[in-house]
């Protein structure tokens, strides 16, 4: 990352002047707006955040770990490994610092990190690694703004990055410096469904992508658009989004033959299988509902839920032992699923 007086220098200004600029304090002297802008849109391209931690470093100059929480997914999901990572980073004695993001806001908030001196970041919840864009029912969880791509690749040159939810596979558009562990979501929702469909508990209805329905439809486990969980409606939270699919559910699972529903989260599940019982529909005696993420309450739900985890958990205390013992740690690292059997669903 180039230094302070490497940008003046490269711009022909004083150190002083770009240290202002790239502060608040450039409002009480006379610098021009159109100098403010142009030193603060080089320092972005370069990557570069003012270190605003200064002399806020432990006795050995040892600057905190990052952990960041993407709150646009399913975090619950993440909270065990979360507080894992808190309690062998204390018990190194390492500080750390935990800032959430919302609204594909990862570029702000890393920014941020790094004028804190930050250096070494964990990233708890999805990483989708994809514009965030509001879809048909719920944001989606994209990391991204438009135009964060190279900002991101810019900002990460010095440091190391950790996805312990990683969402693959990794699109042709990314950023290099990156350690990514987890699953593919597609290819596990695949292959559950040819194991249900070879164990008969096949005719599937799903909240699938765009992009996953030509995929779906060449291996004949889905025949009929109806039987995709995708509508015109404006829901207040994932258990209301999933109430929205029950009506959809309702409607057309018997005579399509429907026999089991898969959902992208365990909330969405929950408010699908209230709103089916609400409306005498037994699970899973008449249709099977599996969701996404295992969160902790899944055991306990009212029909306890048939749920794909993530090795969250794992992951995070892989990244741990390469950070604070050295352990080797490949870049990429592609999961296999866990599928945790209850009595929403079964083979």
């Amino acid at each position: 990352m180039k230094t302070m007086q490497e940008i003046a220098d490269e711009l022909g200004l004083a150190r002083s002047t770009v240290s202002l600029c790239l502060s608040e304090s450039h409002r009480h002297y006379r610098i021009s707006a159109a100098t403010v802008q142009r030193v603060r849109d080089y320092a972005e391209k370069a990557g570069f955040v003012p270190n605003r931690m200064a002399g806020k470093l432990g006795k050995d100059n040892t600057p905190p770990i990052g952990l960041i929480i993407n709150q646009d997914s399913s975090f619950e999901k993440s909270a065990m490994a979360l507080r894992y990572a808190m309690n062998r980073l204390h018990e190194a004695k390492r500080d750390f610092v935990i800032q959430g993001f919302i609204g594909g806001r990862l570029v702000p908030t890393v920014r941020m990190l790094k004028g804190l001196q930050v250096n070494t970041l964990i990233m708890f919840g999805l990483f989708e690694e994809s514009i965030h864009r509001p879809n048909e029912n719920y944001v989606s969880s994209g990391a991204f703004q438009a135009g964060d791509l190279d900002k991101l690749q810019a900002l990460l040159k010095d440091v190391d990055f950790f996805s312990v939810d990683y969402d693959y596979p990794v699109p042709a558009d990314c950023v290099s410096n990156i350690y990514r562990m987890g699953i593919d979501r597609s290819q596990t929702r695949i292959e559950l469904m040819e194991e249900l469909a070879a164990a008969g508990k096949g005719n599937f209805m799903c909240d699938i992508d765009v992009d996953e329905e030509e995929k779906l439809m060449e291996k004949k486990l889905i025949f009929d658009r109806r039987q995709i969980l995708r509508g015109e409606f404006v829901a207040r939270d994932e258990f209301d989004v999933g109430k929205h699919y029950a009506d959809m559910v309702l409607r057309d699972f018997r005579h399509l033959h429907v026999k089991t529903v898969l959902v992208k989260d365990d909330r969405v599940a929950v408010g699908l299988i209230e709103e089916l019982t609400a409306k005498g529909v037994r699970v899973p005696e008449e249709l099977q509902v599996i969701g996404f993420d295992n969160l902790v309450d899944a055991p306990y739900f009212r029909v306890p839920l048939t749920s794909i985890e993530v090795p969250v958990l794992d992951n995070t205390r892989k990244v741990l032992d390469h950070i604070l013992n050295g352990e080797p740690l490949e870049k990429d690292t592609i999961n296999k699923a866990n599928i945790i059997w209850r009595q929403s669903a079964s083979l």
